[in-house]
This record gives C-alpha cells, sequence and structure tokens, in this order.
C-alpha cells in the first residue's frame, strides 16, 4: 500500500512539474474546449492545417452495421476550438458517391469521390475544390478517372489510392484494375502538378500473375516518376509454406511518362528481407530499409540499409546489422537476460516476432531513421461443456518500439527499443499504438501508458491503462545517440478524455495535434515542442 501511495504522490509530482516547467522544458499543452458528440461518432483524419488552425474530418457510424455512415469536415482555430463544420453531401442526381478522399495539398482542400454505375459498369473518380470559408465543394465534380469492370461484379470494380510526392510538387491517382484468377495484375496511374492538373496517365500490367506478385507500397517522386514495391512470390502465396520465407522483394519504377518500366530485384545471399521501405533520391537511386531474418518470416534478427543505383540495378551501398545481445535484452528481466546472452553466446538464434516497420525517415545529412511496433492479433475460443463455441474474444497487441539509426555513410550505428505494452480486447485497437513527431534530430512518441511505467524496474513493462487514476498519457524523447526520456504528460481523467494515437498528427516542424474522446466527450490539444539541438535535422 505504501508503494501505491508513493507511486500517486511521484505521478504527481511529475505531473505538476510537466505542467509548470513546460516552457523551460520545451513542452507546452495547449487544450480546446470538450465537445459532446454522439457516441457512434469520431475523428477520422486530421486532414492538414494553415495560418487560421487545422481542418478534421469525422466520421459518424451508422446504427445499422455502419450502413448510412456520415462524414464531416471541420475547422478548429489555433486554440484547438471548434468554429465550424459542414456534412459531406455525397449525393449528385439522387445517386449517392463514395468518400475517397479529402486532402489538403498546397494551401488548398480537395475532395476525391467515386461512383459505381452498375448499368455501364464504369466506377468514375472525381475532384473538386473546397471552399476554406464555407467548407462546401466549389463548382461540378470533374471527373478525372474511370474503371471499365464491364463482366465482372461491383465488388471487383477496383479501387483508388493517393500519394503525394516528398516536395508535394505532383500528386499521384493510382487504381487496381479488375481482373480474373492467374491473369497478371493491372494498375492506371495518373500524376497531377501542384495545381492538381493531369501530368500524364496510364494502365499498366505488371509483368507477373496475381498470385505470384503483391503490391505493398506506391510511391510518386518529385519528377513525377512511380515507383511500386512488391513481393514477388516463388510460388502462389496461398500455398506458402508457414515459417519459410518464399518471396523476394521487387521495385518496379515507371519514368518518362510511364513509357519506361525498370525493375530492381532486391535480395541478399543469406539474409532474407521480410520487410522493407523504400524511398527515391534525387538521383532517382533506391533507398531499400527493414528488417532481415535468417529465415523465418515472422521474426526479425537485424536491420539493413541498402542504396540501389537507378541505372546499373547494383547495390551501391548495403549496411547489415545483427541485433546485439545488449539489444536484445535490455527490456527483460536481469534472470531472462542472462539466459538469453548466453543463449547467444552458444551460437543459438534470438530473434523477435512480429515486428511492423511503420516508418522510414530521412535525414538531411544523407543519414536516415527506422521505426517499427510489434503487433499481433490473437483470437481466443472458449467452448461449452458439449463442445460448442461459447465466445470468441479477440486481443490487440501493440507492445514495443523499435528505433534504428543509420548514418550518412549508410552504416547502421545503433537500434533501441522503447518499452510499451497495450493489450485490449475486441476494440481493434482503438486507444492503442503511438503518434510519432520529428523536431530536428529528435524523435518523440506519444502513447497511452501505465505510471508504473515511469518507475518500473528493468524487464518490468505493465498494461497501459484507460480508466482511473492509472491512465496516463507519455511522451518518449529520444535524441541523436539513442538516449531516452520517458516523462508523463497528464492523466486521462484530468483531461476527461483517452487519446488515439492513431488519429493524432504533426501539424508543422515543432507541433502535434493530439485527439481524445470518452463516451460523448471528444477534444483536441495542440503539443509544442521545442530542440536545442544544433545537428542536422530529419525530413
Amino acid at each position: 500500500m505504501k508503494k501505491v501511495f508513493f507511486l500517486f504522490l511521484l505521478l504527481g509530482s511529475c505531473l505538476q512539474s510537466v505542467q509548470a516547467q513546460s516552457r523551460s522544458e520545451g513542452l507546452s499543452i495547449l487544450w480546446g474546449n470538450p465537445q459532446q458528440e454522439s457516441k457512434r461518432s469520431t475523428l477520422a483524419d486530421v486532414i492538414g492545417h494553415d495560418e487560421s488552425g487545422f481542418y478534421a474530418l469525422r466520421l459518424k457510424v451508422g446504427a445499422f452495421y455502419g450502413i448510412n455512415s456520415k462524414f464531416s469536415l471541420e475547422h478548429y482555430d489555433n486554440s484547438m476550438n471548434k468554429t465550424r463544420t459542414v456534412e459531406v453531401d455525397l449525393e449528385t442526381d439522387n445517386k449517392k458517391r463514395s468518400l475517397e478522399q479529402i486532402v489538403h495539398y498546397n494551401n488548398r482542400l480537395f475532395i476525391f469521390t467515386s461512383l459505381a454505375d452498375q448499368k455501364s459498369k464504369q466506377k468514375k473518380l472525381f475532384l473538386q475544390p473546397i471552399s476554406k470559408t464555407s467548407l462546401q465543394p466549389v463548382g461540378e465534380p470533374q471527373q478525372i478517372s474511370s474503371i471499365d469492370y464491364t463482366g465482372y461484379s461491383k465488388g471487383n470494380s477496383g479501387n483508388f489510392g493517393f500519394s503525394v510526392s516528398s516536395d508535394s510538387t505532383k500528386f499521384l491517382v493510382f487504381y487496381n484494375l479488375p481482373y480474373d484468377q492467374g491473369e497478371n495484375e493491372r494498375f492506371g496511374f495518373h500524376v497531377l502538378d501542384w495545381e492538381m492538373k493531369q501530368l500524364w496517365e496510364k494502365q499498366i500490367e505488371l509483368p507477373y500473375q496475381e498470385e505470384l506478385f503483391e503490391v505493398d507500397r506506391y510511391k510518386v517522386d518529385n519528377a513525377g516518376n512511380i515507383h511500386l514495391l512488391g513481393r514477388l512470390f516463388n510460388e502462389k502465396r496461398k500455398l506458402k509454406r508457414k515459417g519459410e520465407p518464399n518471396y523476394k522483394y521487387q521495385v518496379l519504377s515507371y519514368r518518362d511518362n510511364g513509357s519506361s518500366l525498370t525493375d530492381y530485384a532486391v535480395e541478399i545471399p543469406g539474409k532474407f528481407l521480410n520487410d522493407m521501405q523504400i524511398a527515391i533520391l534525387p538521383n532517382q537511386d533506391i533507398i531499400c530499409a527493414g528488417f532481415f531474418s535468417p529465415a523465418r518470416t515472422n521474426s526479425i534478427s537485424g536491420s539493413y540499409f541498402l542504396t540501389i543505383d537507378a541505372k546499373t540495378k547494383q547495390v551501391k551501398k548495403q549496411s547489415f546489422k545483427d541485433f546485439d545481445a545488449d539489444f536484445l535484452t535490455e527490456n527483460m528481466r536481469e534472470g531472462k537476460a542472462a539466459a538469453t546472452k548466453e543463449k547467444i553466446e552458444k551460437g543459438k538464434s534470438v530473434e523477435l516476432y512480429e515486428f511492423d516497420l511503420d516508418d522510414l525517415v530521412l535525414r538531411e545529412d544523407g543519414g536516415a531513421m527506422l521505426v517499427g511496433e510489434q503487433y499481433f492479433i490473437r483470437v481466443m475460443t472458449t467452448y461449452s461443456p458439449n463442445g460448442g463455441i461459447s465466445s470468441t474474444k479477440t486481443q490487440y497487441h501493440y507492445n514495443n518500439i523499435i528505433v534504428v539509426n543509420i548514418n550518412p555513410q549508410g552504416e547502421i550505428e545503433w537500434a533501441h527499443q522503447i518499452p510499451k505494452r497495450q493489450r485490449t480486447v475486441n476494440d481493434g485497437g482503438f486507444y492503442s499504438s503511438y503518434t510519432m513527431a520529428v523536431v530536428q534530430d529528435k524523435l518523440y512518441f506519444i502513447f497511452n501508458d501505465h505510471p508504473k511505467n515511469l518507475i518500473a524496474k528493468q524487464g518490468q513493462v505493465y498494461n497501459m491503462r484507460l480508466t482511473g487514476n492509472d491512465a496516463i498519457v507519455v511522451m518518449v524523447e529520444m535524441d541523436s545517440q539513442g538516449n531516452q526520456t520517458r516523462r508523463p504528460l497528464f492523466k486521462a481523467s484530468d483531461a476527461s478524455v483517452i487519446i488515439r494515437p492513431k488519429v493524432c498528427e504533426q501539424l508543422t516542424n515543432q507541433e502535434v495535434v493530439i485527439f481524445g474522446q470518452r463516451r460523448r466527450l471528444q477534444r483536441f490539444a495542440k503539443i509544442s515542442l521545442q530542440s536545442d539541438s544544433q545537428s542536422s535535422s530529419l525530413k
């Protein structure tokens, strides 16, 4: 009991210290007014910001299995308070379009909507600018793309995706075309300029059968070229054997307005690359970075960083680093850490499981940072005495964060884990995961946590709390050397809401907007961060 009492005294002291010293510590939090909203309403996306504040998209889920869900576009001022809200009108000629995306692009708002016409078998994509004053679309919807799905069902009518170049001068509309099983998969591109005017378009057929290739990511570079990252399987995806690698990564680059295709096989003998992010350099060289393992597809034993020459297709630079004993045991209890190190000394393999690579952050000096998170789902089914299913629960696990630092020479300098445990049931991980902010050469991670983790011994990681005095929000600051500082930001009970890290967003170089909700109460806050670092900045 004394330990518990001391813990809350310490937590209260920490929180008061943050509030009282926020300016001197380079941190301040500005809360907007709490709003009463429908329990079926939540934030869908923070779209963008300008000098007047920021724009957000709200979703109100339909009462019957999500049918008739509605979207609203909202504006919030720099005090984090709502100034206006408008329901997104998706009706055109008595036909309801689907909302594809609302974007803030070069200081303007645009809405993309689609309509699948069963008579003509055409799925059309429309674009409209949105007035920032009224939050209403301006003019008539302009058709910019169409998918012909003649001979196919509405469920196989194709899907649209969107991407923006790193300098915000090119906008990509990407869509997959209907296909039959066994055929080569087909896609289409529209590349738009900074004013949303089309530069070029093209439909392409991948040089692989659908069962053998899976597109993971697509990018448009600053020159308007398209790059697809995908996995090429040795056999059909459905036939892959669990735990054994049966694919390799492939990058397909479409240049010269889509007229030229260059494919890059990304593989290193003796290493299985099981997760990857890519970036395109100004000279068109391709950066590939991620995690590798000796064999198993669902585990990782180290990280890698490659630079591929765009012309020769050869690997110009490569760096591999096995996760060492210190990294693998830095969040273990003393006994388990000793046993793990002994296992490593005997030459046995020690790997990490279920980690997803979330981000590749480039630095201005040519270096980079890799960020990943442990994420997995477990389905728990209980049976009645007569053998029937009595209940099924789905557990969502969002645990430790991994950060890997690569220097300007392309060498992996260090890797560290940020201890975190978030386990929930039947909620899709609604309040789990983290939001990340980049301020010069520092990374900031914000997430829901347990107060005991502020003073926990090595190897002790407590599951986050979402209710009562144990529910807190923390921020972990990581500098360029991998040193991390964990501190509380606020209690959920003091804010009256629980934050949803997945929809929080870094607005500017030093500002992060966070969103929280609890029952019908919802509100935003702005966290202002300042770094005293004089080192190179991250992009």
